[in-house]
């Protein structure tokens, strides 16, 4: 069944409350976009999995992500290529997920820049084009 002209009242809701959000000055913008970004996939069905294995359902935490792969991958499931984020990188991600807002904005600078580009990445592999913007996107913490 096609769903793409139906209406999509759990989008609206999220994009309000980013965009609240935002307006509030509530938390580092980067965090906003990013905890959007993996939100909003997930209500698209392409959760992210930031601690069992995305392929074979092993118990984690992982240390690969694999973009392609839904997240995080064992080392029997990571393909080449993946990525290999510190633990706080995946803390963070899950926190964005989660909207745990404490633990997301006691993050350090280094695990914000390295899951912006994670969920870059994996945003533009499910929606299989380039987010052009996403480069334009003022991550300075000013």
């Amino acid at each position: 069944m096609d769903h793409e002209k139906e209406p999509s009242y759990d989008q609206y809701r999220l994009l309000h409350g980013g965009l609240g959000a935002l307006s509030r000055r509530a938390h580092d913008p980067g965090l906003v976009l990013d905890s959007f970004l993996l939100r909003s996939l997930s209500l698209a069905g392409y959760e992210p999995s930031f601690d069992d294995c995305a392929s074979c359902g092993r118990a984690g935490p992982h240390r690969a992500f694999a973009v392609a792969g839904g997240g995080a991958v064992c080392e029997a499931c990571r393909p080449s290529g993946a990525a290999a984020p510190a633990p706080e990188t995946f803390s963070l991600l899950e926190a964005l997920l989660s909207g745990d807002w404490q633990a997301a904005d006691a993050s350090a600078e280094r695990p914000r820049k390295d899951a912006a580009g994670l969920i870059a990445a994996y945003a533009q592999f499910h929606l299989e084009r380039k987010v052009r913007s996403l480069s334009h996107v003022d991550r300075s913490g000013a």
